[in-house]
């Protein structure tokens, strides 16, 4: 009973994680704050881009999302303030992001 209980509680608490609902500022919820990383990520990996093309694509794709780069860094610190979901938000962008490239 004890193993049963424990499993339910697990389960509950990983739907919580997962489902959390709200937004990490006005305008960023988790899946948009994730989505947003992950193709900056792909961005800043893409070697046919020199500098003024990647920084022109930044813009783009973040204008594309009604974000602008004060606003992902606001919710970046607001992150601070829950470290659970921004270990579980990191995670995620890290799953979803291209290798790093060698040094």
């Amino acid at each position: 009973m004890k193993t049963r209980t424990l499993a339910v509680h697990a389960l509950v608490l990983s739907g919580m994680i997962g489902c959390r609902q709200g937004e990490i500022v006005a305008g960023v919820t988790d899946s948009t704050f994730v989505a947003t990383m992950t193709a900056l990520a792909k961005l800043n990996a893409d070697s046919s881009l020199d500098s003024a093309r990647r920084e022109i694509a930044r813009d783009s794709l973040l204008q594309s999302r009604d974000l602008t780069g004060a606003t992902l860094e606001r919710a970046a610190r607001a992150l601070g303030d829950d470290p659970d979901r921004a270990l579980a938000l990191w995670q995620r962008i890290a799953r979803e992001s291209p290798p790093a490239l060698p040094r």
